[in-house]
């Protein structure tokens, strides 16, 4: 139950359930990409061992930039200088390796244990759910 006045967040809304609501919270929560994920393969990429996933072109999108990953099902380095081959994901605090990569806590930063320069991901794209529902 909400107060009068008192804004809610995207967050709230969902979780609520008010049907008057679900549709617009749903829209505004991206949720469709977030139920099919993404898959995107990145090539040409500077030689790196990090990357932040903000500041990566997407291939599929003229002019836009990924989104942060919430969840990462699925990397394998495919060009560079990092060994080619599947990734696993761990947090920020592991170090990288040939077999693991690590996610930074806002989901932007994807580390490796060497410099790439292509990379095939699939993620579930994080969403700002903090954002007043009203003005999202």
């Amino acid at each position: 139950m909400t107060t009068a006045g008192k804004s809610q967040s995207i967050q709230d809304v969902l979780n609520e359930g008010n049907a008057n609501k679900l549709a617009d919270a749903a829209a505004k929560a991206k949720l469709g990409d977030s139920l099919a994920g993404l898959t995107k393969t990145l090539t040409g990429l500077t030689a790196a061992a990090a990357f932040d996933l903000t500041t990566v072109d997407d291939p599929d999108v003229s002019g836009a930039k990924l989104p942060a990953a919430l969840v990462i099902s699925s990397l394998r380095v495919t060009a560079g200088a990092a060994a080619a081959g599947i990734r696993q994901i761990s947090d920020a605090g592991d170090t990288p390796t040939a077999t693991l990569a690590t996610l930074s806590d806002d989901g932007k930063t994807i580390t490796f244990e060497g410099n790439v320069t292509a990379f095939i991901i699939n993620y579930v794209p994080k969403q700002d759910l903090s954002a007043d529902f009203e003005r999202a």
